[in-house]
């Protein structure tokens, strides 16, 4: 059974000591690409470390949520708001990635407000905030569908978990952009970047459950 391991909470202390030197748009930020020079790269936590469970071992059951897609009506050809059952779409991308349903979910509120038509000033559209290019290199044709954009957005994240084997530098680099985490040699020293990874892992280490 594959874990992913993550740095322990002590990591939220490190957050509110780092710098506020510059700010970061939300999802694959417009972040400055010239990282200042005084950023320390974090210490690792000496604290237990906590991991994010598989979709197996979560035992935490989604509220269910309905959201309205658009579709093509096959008969008249003509685009139809459909009711779509978004904790339904949230298990079904979760469980292909083996990934806890509940991270996803708390990504979600925290990128769009459950909102399909989200755009964020950067740009970023939909559900889990994809930018344009990014969402086409994942292969998503409509932005806005919920089942293309939670499909897309869990494939990212769990890419960047399993580079990184840390949800934290996951969220960062969801956020702030993988290339801006790697400049930093952690999360990058953005007010906005290290309030959404400390805000998320939080509320993820206080929801989650596990099957007995």
């Amino acid at each position: 059974m594959t874990r992913l391991w993550l740095v322990a909470p002590g990591w939220l202390l490190l957050l509110a000591l780092t710098p506020n030197l510059a700010l970061a748009e939300n999802s694959y930020s417009n972040a400055p690409t010239v990282i200042p020079t005084r950023y320390k790269k974090p210490r690792v936590s000496k604290l237990p470390p906590v991991y994010v469970y598989t979709f197996a071992e979560s035992a935490y059951q989604l509220p269910q949520r309905m959201v309205l897609s658009t579709q093509i009506d096959p008969v008249t050809g003509e685009k139809v708001s459909v009711p779509t059952s978004l904790s339904t779409v949230i298990c079904t991308h979760a469980r292909s990635h083996d990934i806890d349903p509940l991270i996803i979910d708390i990504l979600t509120r925290h990128e769009s407000g459950f909102n399909p038509s989200a755009i964020s000033r950067a740009g970023a559209r939909g559900l889990m905030q994809l930018m344009p290019d990014t969402a086409v290199s994942l292969g998503v044709t409509d932005i806005e569908d919920p089942d293309q954009n939670i499909a897309a957005g869990t494939r990212y994240l769990v890419e960047q978990v399993r580079r990184y084997g840390d949800l934290q530098l996951a969220l960062a680099a969801y956020n702030a952009g993988p290339t801006c985490v790697d400049s930093c040699g952690g999360i990058p020293p953005y007010a906005e970047t290290q309030n959404y990874v400390c805000s998320i892992t939080s509320e993820y280490l206080r929801l989650r459950k596990k099957k007995a």
